[in-house]
């Protein structure tokens, strides 16, 4: 897209010695987080970086201003269609790939059917599909070029710490499945765009039984160099209940192996209504996360819920001979439902009353507002409407449908919070999960606070009064560079959704942005963050769905589901830093898990590596982007994750991206 980034460095440079330099750089005070002093001392490695400031004249966005402009056609993305899509360098040049897909069935490329495509950035403003060259979907059972399958769930990993990129493939499979049927896989990269499949005798392929993986993230929980799996579980065909998600421990071969009950992750069919309450049912999952909340160095595992079951929050502690072991406080977190329980709002349990008005505590429950409201229910859901009276009214069953948990620390505090994506309907009343923000309350044994849509500003109008909100997909990213992150959630799947954008203007509270300012995307089914054209600032590749377009709900879905590449406009005008974090010695390769401090502007943000996240997968950039808002120039602060907590520092100057290897001072990068 922008050719001319050495033009504007030049031009920063002359104006910084005619003008001197924007703003000051320094540290602001944070309460724990990269430099705790729980980890090993830090190890200051700046002495080959560029330290030269090159500033940008940074005016602060306003309103009014476009953000973004589509370049769908001109990179060559025509055609390529899907809501689920990661952020992945596959052939390690430094440009940011994309993988896409609608669905997780065969593919024939030979005949040009297909449903997922595997995109390779040839850095000159181009996408270019390399899906088939690529190998990434290759049977086992039916080796064959042309053909190939795809997944549920994928992330990206280095697995063999060789340096190049591999990637997990999460696949259903039934209980009766034959060898024929695909599994799950690990493919190893060979750091040029292809892969080969694992090993077969593989814990990661799920082989024998029913597996039905929706989301995955690797993660090395116990920091012993080698990448870890976790597998959140869905479904499985003709069944009432959920399969155990499952921890598989990686031995830096591409091989894993089945830990779950060995270190505390065991959850129980649904049978008992208080082990539900308490959240130790297994989750209906969505979405895997693992992200540290307490800033002890090591992640916690998360398991988004669809079905108004319980979300899963596992804290990892250590055992008496310091092996990491897992503890369920998914509901003493207040990451499993939130406090709004109060069933009687719901229009479903208003109209069962109505009708069985001596069934217990209906004398409490308000009658409907209208008995049109029940007719409509009654004929959608049958004479049940939307309720069963027995155990709708349980604590699990008055949570949300959860699509996606995004992990990153959204008020520059030093610790993570959480977004939570929910599907709400209107019928079902304020005490359905909505879609907000959990912060984090720097309580050691984790505790995350709800203020609600109402304090952060998440909230947004309703056009009818009966209204559904598919928010399943979400990304958190700085689109100006203000050194604020901003949230965009993809509402899609229902009429009159759309992809919607709110920017941080004051710590945790935010504003929505009119559409005419970014984009509208109606049925916004997936969203990624990345600088493709390595600019400066962030793009937006979005998705689209065509879930109920053919019920009569269809006026506002588009004929496919093409995606779009939206250009940032605002790269050259605000400052930035981007961090490419590679581990050595006792992390692994990748640094998943690492997490980096950027000071300046009197603002310190942080940010993680991501190992994958969300509804059926998605993956951000592994290179971690900062705005610097005014700053030159940022006092960074990375935690390694190896065993011993490994901190480096470094004061680096903006506006470039750098490389770092653990262990040496980081590079800046052309």
């Amino acid at each position: 897209m922008d050719n001319d980034r050495t033009i504007r460095r030049l031009a920063a440079v002359l104006a910084l010695v005619l003008a001197g330099c924007g703003a000051d750089a320094t540290p602001a005070a944070s309460d724990g987080g990269a430099s705790d002093a729980n980890h090993a001392d830090a190890v200051t490695s700046d002495a080959d970086a560029d330290t030269t400031p090159v500033c940008r004249p940074a005016p602060a966005w306003k309103p009014g201003t476009p953000i973004f402009e589509e370049v769908t056609e001109a990179w060559k993305m025509t055609g390529v269609q899907g809501s689920r899509m990661n952020v992945l360098d596959v052939d390690g040049d430094g440009w940011a790939d994309v993988l896409i897909r609608r669905g997780g069935g065969p593919q024939d490329f030979a005949k040009k059917q297909q449903d997922t495509w595997l995109l390779r950035n040839d850095g000159k403003g181009h996408f270019v599909d390399i899906t088939a060259s690529s190998a990434l979907l290759q049977r086992r059972a039916a080796p064959d070029p042309t053909t190939g399958m795809s997944a549920t769930a994928f992330c990206a990993g280095d697995v063999d710490n060789d340096g190049d990129l591999d990637v997990y493939l999460g696949r259903t499979r039934q209980a009766n499945d034959g060898p024929e049927v695909e599994t799950s896989e690990i493919l190893l990269g060979d750091g040029k765009g292809h892969f080969e499949l694992g090993p077969a005798d593989n814990g990661a392929r799920f082989a024998k039984g029913a597996s039905v993986p929706l989301s995955a993230a690797f993660v090395d929980f116990d920091r012993d160099g080698n990448l870890d799996l976790w597998v959140v579980m869905n479904m499985a065909s003709g069944a009432n209940q959920p399969l155990q998600s499952r921890l598989l421990r990686g031995d830096g071969t591409g091989r894993f192996a089945d830990v779950t009950k060995a270190r505390g992750l065991q959850t129980k069919s649904w049978a008992s209504v208080a082990d539900l309450n308490a959240g130790k049912g297994h989750s209906w999952s969505w979405a895997a996360t693992a992200c540290d909340l307490n800033n002890d160095g090591r992640e916690e595992l998360l398991a988004a819920s669809y079905g108004r079951a319980p979300n899963l929050l596992f804290r990892s502690d250590l055992d008496d001979q310091g092996a990491v072991h897992f503890t369920n406080i998914s509901v003493a977190s207040g990451y499993a439902y939130d406090h709004r329980q109060d069933w009687r709002d719901n229009w479903n349990a208003q109209c069962w009353c109505r009708d069985h008005p001596k069934d217990p505590e209906c004398d409490t429950c308000p009658p409907p507002a209208a008995d049109a409201i029940c007719d409509m229910l009654k004929a959608s859901f049958g004479p049940t409407y939307r309720w069963n009276h027995a155990g709708d009214r349980q604590p699990w069953r008055l949570g949300g449908n959860s699509g996606t948990t995004v992990c990153t620390d959204v008020d520059n505090d030093g610790w993570m919070d959480l977004l939570t994506t929910e599907i709400v309907h209107s019928d079902v009343g304020a005490n359905s999960d909505p879609s907000e923000l959990l912060f984090n309350s720097k309580d050691p044994n984790i505790k995350m606070l709800r203020p609600g849509n109402e304090v952060t500003g998440l909230e947004r109008p309703d056009d009818s009064p009966y209204w559904n909100h598919g928010d399943i997909t979400a990304a958190i990213y700085d689109f100006d560079n203000d050194g604020w992150q901003d949230v965009h959630i993809a509402e899609s799947d229902y009429p009159g959704t759309y992809a919607r954008l709110w920017r941080q203007k004051a710590p945790g509270k935010f504003q929505l942005l009119e559409t005419a300012d970014y984009f509208k995307r109606n049925r916004g089914a997936g969203v990624l963050a990345a600088d493709f054209d390595r600019d400066g600032d962030l793009d937006v590749v979005t998705g689209h769905t065509q879930m109920r377009c053919d019920q009569g709900q269809g006026a506002d879905c588009q004929p496919d589901d093409q995606v779009h590449l939206h250009r940032n406009l605002l790269g050259a005008e605000r400052n930035w830093l981007q961090l490419d974090l590679w581990g050595s010695g006792g992390s692994n390769r990748m640094a998943i898990g690492a997490v980096a401090q950027v000071a300046a502007a009197g603002v310190t943000q942080m940010q993680a590596v991501d190992g994958g996240h969300g509804q059926a997968s998605t993956q951000r950039d592994h290179v971690l982007h900062f705005g610097l808002d005014k700053a030159c120039t940022a006092q960074v602060t990375v935690r390694w994750p190896d065993a011993a907590g490994t901190v480096e520092t470094a004061q680096l100057a903006g506006n470039r991206r750098y490389k770092w290897l653990q262990g040496q001072a980081p590079q800046p990068l052309p």
